[in-house]
């Protein structure tokens, strides 16, 4: 009876963490439009046609895209292991896995480190640069 106890509390945290992803899944989705709107002014601005902003809004809104994609990055990280640590403590077959999972967050952290640095670099720039459109 103990083992069923523990299994529908892992499960209870596992659904809270699954929450947590979708709403971070949410966060990635907004990140992506914004991606997406970003390039297309920048394409709009390349053929010398009205962009969707100004310069200043371009690189606030790139800036806070690249941070936004950072901090999801940094939830998933947060979320695997804490999966890991519900799957290692239940002897779960996916420990494996999570631990893959992981591995994969981090790099996507070292990725958002990355598009953090170019918009950072940037910033203050006239333009607003293609890499910075490009940043998910």
């Amino acid at each position: 009876m103990k083992k069923n106890n523990n299994s529908t509390e892992a499960n209870k945290q596992k659904i809270k963490y699954i929450d947590v992803q979708l709403i971070a899944t949410l966060g990635f989705i907004v990140a992506l439009f914004i991606s997406f709107t970003l390039a297309y002014d920048k394409k709009l601005s390349l053929e010398n046609k009205n962009g969707i902003f100004n310069e200043k809004e371009a690189q606030n809104l790139a800036l806070f895209q690249t941070t936004l994609v950072f901090i999801i990055a940094a939830i998933f990280l947060y979320v695997n292991y804490e999966q890991y640590k519900i799957a290692k403590e239940t002897n779960d077959d996916e420990q494996k896995d999570l631990l893959l999972q992981i591995e994969t967050s981090i790099l996507a952290i070292i990725s958002a480190l990355i598009g953090l640095y170019i918009v950072f670099k940037n910033y203050r720039k006239k333009t607003l640069e293609i890499a910075e459109t490009e940043i998910t």
